[in-house]
């Protein structure tokens, strides 16, 4: 069965680069009782187990497939045992994920609406909808307290991303009294807030 899987030339004949390939197959096909017991062991399976037969047939397609990587002088038995221990844990954690999935999800649609419902709503709470909009309120309120010149002043920097520049540009005046005007618009922001908060 493994020298089947092996390719072969239009003639029938073995493709010469894998000719020497040839004796390792067999050597493989002979070790399967010994891989298939290892198999078994990792996994805690009867050797009859699908999953074994699985993971035995997986071993031995690595093997055959990745011969290059096995150094001339290098025990073959060791380095297949090898590859069948790492078919069998990869299997064993597969196993474990899957469990875990199935044991967390939900077996019926009234399980299915209890997850949904506790799901976490990413829209801000009522509360913080109600805090967001009386903030927005008290912002309102302190800028219209601003003289004209430092209200504009504050949109144009905070809310339009203006630097001092181009705002004194704007407002034709010099870059100072935009500055003053600024300072003094988030000073007067900063005590109308505070002063609400404190209530």
């Amino acid at each position: 069965m493994l020298q089947g899987a092996m390719p072969t030339s239009g003639a029938g004949e073995r493709v010469n680069a894998l000719a020497p390939s040839h004796a390792l197959s067999q050597e493989v096909a002979a070790l399967r009782p010994v891989v298939r017991a290892v198999i078994a062991c990792v996994l805690g399976e009867g050797k009859s187990h699908p999953d074994v037969e699985d993971g035995t047939h997986e071993t031995l397609r690595r093997a055959l497939e990745g011969q290059a990587r096995l150094r001339d002088g290098e025990a073959l038995r060791p380095w297949l045992l090898g590859i069948a221990r790492h078919v069998a844990l990869d299997a064993r954690r597969r196993r474990k994920r899957d469990r875990r999935f199935v044991s967390d999800g939900p077996s019926d649609e009234g399980e299915i609406d209890a997850m949904v419902d506790r799901l976490i709503d990413p829209a801000p709470s009522p509360d913080e909808r109600a805090a967001s909009t009386q903030r927005a309120r008290q912002i309102s309120t302190a800028m219209q307290g601003l003289s004209d010149q430092q209200r504009e002043a504050m949109i144009l920097f905070h809310v339009e991303g203006q630097d001092y520049k181009q705002i004194a540009v704007l407002l034709g005046v010099p870059m100072g009294t935009v500055a003053t005007w600024l300072a003094r618009g988030r000073r007067a922001l900063a005590d109308a807030l505070g002063d609400t908060v404190k209530q």
